[in-house]
């Protein structure tokens, strides 16, 4: 005997019955016996159909709906001639990956060196504030605090003399995101969405986030993800106010809304391209 298959014994008939032919078998007659019964419900369910579709009128339900859901995602819709294509896309995409793997590597090699290298930027050494210092850091980053002026005494106790020396900020050079471990990244990560609803987005800044979502490590939490996923609505927000489609902050926006999208798995923020 052949050995079954577990799809091919569920498809075994429990009450195998066979009447005969159906033609001869008179529909008007009630059942008498328990076979003319089984035999009339064997024909019955024969003529069934495989699928049944309620028709449903839908309008006397619209009356007593309370709640109505929508599936917006945040994110304000690209004016005409404001985003980029799927091949655009997708190359930032993989060339992330690249500087990802790069700095994974750069990483490994820190790890070795004991004591770390110093950190410098034009020949000046470069002091990283504490992870719960978003005025050092912001200073670190932009040169100052928005609407304050640098005081050179707090900025030496506290974050180092570099600031001093560059009143215009620090680029997000690979020692400085390779020196952060990720408690750091993630927290200054937040300062920058702060600012960024605060007092605007810029060039300066885009660089930034794309350094923080760069060492980025995975999975990530539900919370990175809250976070990544307000970035790409803050750009989105922001874009939809942009003057033309040749504005310079538009392509850095849209290559972060490209990378939340596309290389962290918050596909539905992605522009259709």
């Amino acid at each position: 005997m052949p050995v079954m298959s577990d799809e091919e014994r569920l498809m075994v008939q429990a009450l195998a019955l066979d009447f005969g032919n159906d033609e001869d078998y008179e529909l008007d007659v009630p059942p008498t016996t328990g076979q003319e019964y089984l035999r009339r419900v064997q024909y019955e369910a024969r003529k069934c159909p495989q699928v049944v579709v309620a028709d449903i009128d839908r309008k006397a339900f619209l009356r007593k709906q309370t709640v109505k859901v929508t599936k917006s995602n945040g994110c304000q819709p690209a004016p005409h001639g404001y985003t980029e294509d799927l091949h655009w896309q997708e190359t930032q995409t993989a060339n992330f990956s690249d500087v990802r793997q790069k700095l994974v590597q750069y990483k490994a090699r820190l790890k070795q060196q004991t004591p770390p290298p110093a950190l410098h930027y034009k020949g000046a050494p470069i002091k990283l504030p504490q992870p719960d210092y978003p005025e050092g850091w912001c200073r670190l980053c932009f040169g100052k605090f928005p609407g304050q002026k640098i005081d050179s005494s707090t900025v030496e106790e506290e974050t180092g003399d570099d600031q001093e020396k560059y009143p215009d900020g620090t680029p997000p050079l690979v020692s400085i995101i390779a020196s952060m471990d990720q408690p750091a990244v993630l927290k200054v990560l937040e300062y920058h969405l702060n600012w960024f609803e605060a007092t605007g987005f810029s060039q300066e800044q885009g660089r930034w986030f794309y350094a923080l979502l760069a060492s980025l490590e995975k999975p990530l939490t539900p919370e990175t993800c809250s976070l990544l996923r307000t970035l790409a609505r803050n750009c989105s927000s922001l874009r939809a106010t942009l003057p033309s489609p040749q504005h310079p902050l538009l392509r850095p926006l849209n290559l972060l809304i490209t990378l939340v999208a596309r290389y962290f798995g918050q596909i539905d923020l992605a522009d259709n391209g």
